[in-house]
């Protein structure tokens, strides 16, 4: 769980932003979250903390603390899906090409290794390790599917034999 609230604070205060008790509260919660998240998602958990703020005004901190380095926008999602920059340091993210599911994977050394590695003419700011494979289930149903595919391809092949 980490403190978003202070340093939040600093960069509204330093780019000229309103500080709103609002803001506030999304960003604590926001550095409550311990798994990837939505702002959809963001917005159900306020509402059930009994928290009050407008969809808008929700969508536009969470912009805001992405613009801070707060959080990390993850690649290549149908939505946008968010973690902290503490989590991302920590944890490398694994996404199902298939169905999308993502699960975080805690990679500490790769992660280490991978921001003191030399880059070429790149200065990396925040590392963030995406693996793209296959959830168990749809490991499961893909090869279910080969399965009939082949059986599907011999009962081809021998009733064309026997008709010859």
């Amino acid at each position: 769980m980490s403190d978003l609230v202070s340093p939040f604070k600093a960069f509204l205060k330093q780019h000229g932003y309103q500080l709103t008790s609002e803001r506030v509260e999304i960003a604590q919660v926001v550095g409550q979250q311990r798994r990837i998240f939505t702002t959809e998602g963001l917005i159900s958990q306020l509402k059930e903390g009994g928290y009050r703020q407008s969809r808008g005004t929700v969508y536009s901190t969470v912009r805001l603390l992405a613009e801070a380095g707060l959080i990390v926008q993850l690649p290549q999602a149908s939505e946008a899906h968010y973690l902290t920059s503490e989590q991302a340091s920590l944890y490398a993210v694994c996404r199902c090409r298939c169905c999308g599911a993502e699960v975080l994977y805690r990679q500490p050394r790769r992660l280490e290794a991978l921001r003191h590695a030399p880059t070429h003419r790149y200065r990396l700011v925040q590392p963030l390790l995406v693996f793209f494979g296959l959830c168990q289930r749809c490991e499961r149903e893909t090869a279910k599917t080969n399965n009939k595919r082949s059986e599907t391809q011999s009962r081809g092949l021998q009733q064309a034999s026997s008709s010859r």
